[in-house]
């Protein structure tokens, strides 16, 4: 149990006993009001050295529940309160312990689903984020100091670079950051995960491709038409990210009058909204029908993959020249099925980013890159078409303050309270 806060030391005393030395373990007698009701190893570790910046106490006890709790209301009887979700983080980024990209780094290790996204976690935690985003800074600062000094002092024999020069510099800053942008896909599959979901006509092949992916039969296969009603869901690891894989209802021509089959459909545009990546699965041994093209128009706006089965048999089907990524597999004779597992990563984080310094894993991150980058080719802008240094510092601050925000320098209470609320509680 951890406990932290201000002037703790008494409170640690009067349930402990007395205290080790600074970041030393010691067995402690744990007592209450009744008296001592258990041993435990009580760790010291007072401010600012700590996780939080305050006062730090990690006690082990016994792990019968009950003996938790009485350590608990122990706890509390001398004034402590229960910890809000990510409360200790929250107070080590408030108290300068990190910044806020380090905070986000210690949820990713929290919550990632692979190792590439625990890797993802540990460039956050060694700061390699966050001294990507100092580097840009430092570059946005000093563009902001010779384009204030040539407002300043106009016809001045300074050291200033031409107007030509910042903005071949701007543009390296724009570039860097839709560098980090680029990587935010990648960076997203690795620690969350991805939904893929598969749709189509009935009796299309979408639960023979399901087992297909998977490598086992997890779904029902049937050449009877809604075999699939409910959503069958199972999860595989390709390339080091988790996907999970749906198998959604079968779609039929005309008004579906089974309030079941009704209730699947449903739930599968449902998953069709959710999904990070659709495979629209469609029989190849047959043309093209007024439902294949409605799937095809329904799905065009999210990421995709049309997936062509019955490989083994001759083609039919005629995709129009906007399908985007097709697959063709025959399931009888396994052809073309691991293509299709090897594409996914793929049209999942979008083109392998390259050696960069750190990936992006947040939405909040990408965000404010992506803001970056636009002033900063605003003010590149500003200076090329003639509109001027001071146009062009007012966009280098804009890009400053959304590093600012990267960071925490400038975060309002509104964004810390989302961000922490998704921590367990007691990290």
């Amino acid at each position: 149990m951890r406990v932290s806060g201000p002037d703790l030391a008494p409170l640690i005393r009067a349930v402990c006993g007395a205290l080790p030395a600074p970041r030393a373990v010691r067995l402690s007698r744990l007592r209450d009001d009744a008296g001592v009701f258990d041993e435990g190893v009580l760790t010291w570790m007072p401010g600012p050295r700590s996780y939080t910046g305050e006062d730090v106490a990690e006690v082990s006890c016994h792990g019968n529940p009950l003996l938790v709790e009485r350590l608990l209301r122990a706890f509390q009887a001398q004034g402590a309160r229960p910890a809000q979700a990510g409360e200790f983080t929250r107070r080590a980024f408030l108290n300068g312990r990190m910044d806020l990209t380090r905070a986000e780094a210690v949820l990713q290790a929290i919550a990632a689903t692979s190792p590439a996204g625990l890797d993802v976690a540990r460039a956050g935690l060694d700061g390699r984020v966050a001294a990507r985003a100092e580097a840009l800074r430092d570059a946005l600062v000093d563009l902001a100091a010779e384009l204030e000094a040539a407002l300043d002092y106009p016809g001045e024999d300074l050291l200033v670079d031409s107007d030509a020069a910042l903005a071949a510099r701007l543009a390296t800053v724009a570039e860097s950051a839709s560098a980090a942008v680029a990587t935010f896909r990648a960076g997203q599959l690795a620690v969350e995960g991805a939904k893929v979901a598969l749709v189509g006509p009935v009796n299309a092949g979408k639960s023979s491709v399901f087992n297909a992916l998977l490598g086992r039969a997890r779904a029902l296969v049937s050449p009877h038409a809604g075999t699939t009603r409910d959503v069958v869901e199972s999860a595989l690891v390709l390339d080091a990210a988790r996907v999970v894989l749906y198998d959604t209802a079968g779609e039929r021509e005309g008004e579906v009058a089974d309030p079941i089959e009704a209730a699947g459909l449903a739930l599968a545009a449902a998953m069709v909204r959710e999904a990070d990546l659709v495979l629209l699965v469609l029989p190849g041994h047959a043309p093209l029908d007024a439902l294949g093209a409605a799937l095809l128009a329904r799905t065009a706006d999210r990421p995709r993959i049309v997936v062509v089965t019955h490989g083994d048999l001759p083609r039919r089907l005629d995709l129009p020249g906007d399908a985007g990524a097709t697959a063709e597999i025959a399931i009888p004779t396994g052809a073309g099925v691991d293509a299709l597992r090897a594409a996914l990563p793929t049209a999942l984080r979008g083109e392998d980013p390259g050696e960069v310094a750190a990936i992006v894993a947040s939405q909040r991150q990408r965000d404010a890159y992506a803001r970056l980058g636009a002033h900063a080719s605003a003010a590149a802008a500003a200076l090329v078409d003639g509109a001027g240094a001071a146009v062009a510092v007012e966009r280098v601050y804009e890009a400053l303050g959304a590093l600012d925000a990267l960071t925490g320098r400038d975060t309002r209470e509104a964004v810390l309270d989302r961000l922490f609320a998704r921590f367990c509680i007691g990290k």
